[in-house]
C-alpha cells in the first residue's frame, strides 16, 4: 500500500526548501548562549524521488566537500546520491557479492577524493572514487559475535574504524568475560594499518539457549563503554565513558591532548529497565518470513545485567567544524542535552537542542551527519514514511 502511493504521487512531489534567511552565526557563539534551535531548510521525502525508487532501509549519511549528501539504503542495496540542495542526483552499486556490487550496505564515509561502504553482509569496506567508479574490495570481519560500530575517513583518505573484536573460530568453549573495543587506522585502500586505541568492556553476554540450540548474544544496557568520532580536521576523539572524559589522538602522532568535566551520576532506575526493554527490537525469521518481536523473549530479559548508575555519557559526536557534541545523562532523562567541548580549550557549554527530535541514539546512530553549519539526518513519522532532512544550527535565544 505504502508503495503504490509513493508511486503515484513521485511526479508531482517536491523537495521542501526552508526560506530561513536569518543571519548565521558562528557555532561558538551559538554554543555559548545554551539553546540551540534546529531549523529546517531542506526535506526530501519518497515523493520526491525518481519513479520506481524508494528510501527503503536508509542508514548511513555522509556529506563530501561539494555539499553532497550520500545515503546507504540496506534494503536496497545501493547509494542514493544527493545535491547540496536535495536534488536527487544518482545511485550508486546494485545488489551483489562482485566488484561494485553491495549486500546490505550500512555506512558510508567521504574521504578527499573516495568513496567508502561497509557491506554488513558481505563484510567488506568497498572503494570507490569521487565518480563512482569501484576501486577496491576489502574483508572487514569483525570475528563471531563482533560488530562494526562505527567508521570516519580522514582528509587524506584513510579510514578509522571502530568496531567490537569478536571470537576466533573454535573459540567458543572459552567465552570471555569481557569484549575488546578496537579503534584502528586503515590505508586508503582500507588494508590495516595499526591500533590507535584499544579497550576491553563488558558490553554484553553470550548467552546459551537451549531452545534454540546456539549461543545468543544478550547487550547489557547503560554499561561503560567505548565512544569515538573524528573531527574534519582529522583528530580522533575517543573515550570510555565511565568518566565525563575523553582523549584527542593525531592518527600519527598518537595522544595529544585529554579533556573531562566533573559530573553527579545519576542513578539507575526501574523505569529505565523498562525504558531499555521498552525500545528493544529483535529481527526473527519464521517461514522465511521476517518478522519483529513486539518485545524481548524472556531469555534476553533473564541475561540482560544492569549497572547501579549511569555512565557518564551516551557517546560523542564531532560536528561541522570540529566541536565536539557529548551526549550527557541528566537526572530528567532528557536526550537533547549535550556538552559542548573545544578540543583547543576543553568544555564549552552545555547546550539543549530544540526544533527536531533528538532521540537516545543521537550520537550512536549512523542517519546523523553534521556538515558545516548544519545538521543531515534520516527522519521517519509516525506512519513509517521516510525523509531525509537538513537543519542549520542556530541560537535558540
Amino acid at each position: 500500500m505504502r508503495k503504490k502511493a509513493i508511486a503515484a504521487a513521485a511526479l508531482s512531489a517536491t523537495i521542501f526548501v526552508s526560506a530561513a534567511t536569518a543571519q548565521v552565526r558562528p557555532l561558538a557563539d551559538v554554543y555559548k548562549t545554551g539553546r540551540v534551535k534546529l531549523i529546517e531548510e531542506i526535506r526530501v521525502s519518497d515523493r520526491a524521488l525518481p519513479e520506481g525508487i524508494v528510501f527503503q532501509s536508509p542508514g548511513g549519511v555522509a556529506v563530501d566537500d561539494k555539499g553532497r549528501v550520500y545515503v546507504a539504503d540496506f534494503d536496497a542495496h545501493h547509494l542514493k546520491v544527493f545535491g547540496a540542495d536535495g536534488k536527487f542526483l544518482r545511485t550508486i552499486g546494485r545488489k551483489g557479492q562482485g566488484p561494485g556490487d553491495f549486500q546490505g550496505p550500512a555506512s558510508v564515509e567521504i574521504g578527499g577524493g573516495r568513496i567508502y561502504i561497509w557491506e554488513s553482509t558481505n563484510r567488506r569496506i568497498s572503494v570507490f572514487d569521487a565518480e563512482g567508479k569501484f576501486i577496491a574490495s576489502t574483508p572487514f570481519n569483525p570475528g563471531a559475535f563482533g560488530a562494526f560500530i562505527r567508521m570516519r575517513a580522514l582528509p587524506d583518505d584513510r579510514l578509522v574504524v571502530y568496531y567490537e573484536r569478536g571470537l576466533a573460530e573454535g573459540s567458543m568453549t572459552s567465552v570471555p568475560d569481557g569484549q575488546d573495543r578496537v579503534v584502528e587506522l586503515l590505508s586508503a585502500e582500507a588494508k590495516p594499518m595499526r591500533t590507535l586505541y584499544e579497550r576491553k568492556v563488558r558490553s554484553s553476554r553470550l548467552a546459551w539457549v537451549a531452545e534454540l540450540s546456539r549461543y545468543v548474544r544478550v547487550p547489557f544496557p547503560y554499561h561503560p563503554a567505548v565512544a569515538m568520532d573524528v573531527t574534519p580536521a582529522g583528530l580522533v576523539a575517543v573515550g570510555l565513558n565511565d568518566k565525563n572524559g575523553f582523549e584527542v589522538l593525531d592518527p600519527d602522532q598518537g595522544r595529544l591532548a585529554a579533556f573531562s568535566r566533573p559530573y553527579q551520576p545519576v542513578r539507575l532506575t526501574e523505569k529505565d529497565k523498562q525504558d531499555h526493554f521498552g525500545r528493544f527490537r529483535m529481527t526473527v525469521f519464521k517461514d522465511n518470513v521476517k518478522t519483529v518481536l513486539p518485545k524481548p523473549p524472556e531469555y534476553i530479559v533473564k541475561n540482560t545485567e544492569f549497572p547501579d548508575v549511569l555512565p557518564a555519557f551516551r557517546g560523542l559526536v564531532a560536528d561541522g567544524e570540529g566541536f565536539l557534541w557529548v551526549h550527557v545523562y541528566v537526572e530528567s532523562r532528557a536526550t537533547n542535552v549535550f556538552d559542548i567541548f573545544d578540543l583547543k580549550n576543553g568544555f564549552l557549554a552545555r547546550i539543549s537542542v530544540e526544533g527536531a527530535s533528538v532521540g537516545y541514539d543521537f550520537t550512536s546512530s549512523l542517519s546523523n551527519r553534521f556538515a558545516g553549519g548544519a545538521l543531515w539526518m534520516i527522519e521517519r513519522d509516525e506512519d513509517g514514511y521516510i525523509s531525509l532532512v537538513k537543519y542549520r544550527l542556530a541560537s535558540a535565544r
